[in-house]
C-alpha cells in the first residue's frame, strides 16, 4: 500500500478506487504475454486491473524489484486517472514509459542506497521501439534511458 502511495504523490494521479492485484508469473510466461517471445521484462501491466511480475521478483526483500512494481503501479494509476486517453500510438506509449521511468527513478534515488542499487546507463533507449515514428528530441531520449 505504501508503494501505491508513492506512485500517487510522484505522479500527481488521484488514488484510484482499489488497488490492483498483482500475479507473479515464469519469466517466460511474462515474456509471451508481454512480448510475444523472449525479452528483458520483469514487470507488465495490461489495460485491466493485474499487474504481473517476474515471479524471480520479490518486493518485500530488494529495492529493485520495488522500483519494477512501482513502476508498474504508475501505468496502474494512468489508466485508472485516464491520462494519455486517445489513438494508442506509439508515441503515447513512449510518453507513459517516461513518466513511469520518471517516477521510477526518483522514488528509487530518494531510498537509501537507492543511487547505487540501480545502473541507470543500462536502461533500454526507449525511442528505439518507434521506428515508425520521429525520434524525441536529444534532452528526452536522453532522459528516457535514466
Amino acid at each position: 500500500m505504501k508503494l501505491l502511495l508513492a506512485a500517487e504523490a510522484l505522479s500527481g494521479y488521484a488514488a484510484p478506487a482499489a488497488p490492483p492485484a498483482v500475479e507473479f508469473v515464469a519469466h517466460r510466461e511474462l515474456e509471451q504475454r508481454a512480448c510475444n517471445g523472449a525479452c528483458a521484462v520483469f514487470g507488465w501491466f495490461p489495460p485491466g486491473h493485474t499487474i504481473y511480475l517476474d515471479a524471480s521478483l520479490n518486493p518485500l526483500e530488494d529495492l529493485h524489484a520495488r522500483a519494477v512494481l512501482l513502476h508498474e503501479l504508475v501505468h496502474y494509476l494512468q489508466q485508472e486517472n485516464h491520462a494519455f486517453e486517445g489513438p494508442a500510438t506509439c508515441r503515447t506509449w513512449l510518453d507513459k514509459e517516461r513518466q513511469a521511468f520518471e517516477v521510477e527513478r526518483r522514488w528509487t534515488m530518494a531510498q537509501p542506497n537507492g543511487l547505487r542499487s540501480v545502473d541507470w546507463s543500462r536502461r533500454v533507449p526507449l525511442q528505439a521501439f518507434c521506428r515508425d515514428e520521429p525520434s524525441p528530441p536529444v534532452a528526452q531520449a536522453r532522459h528516457a534511458s535514466e
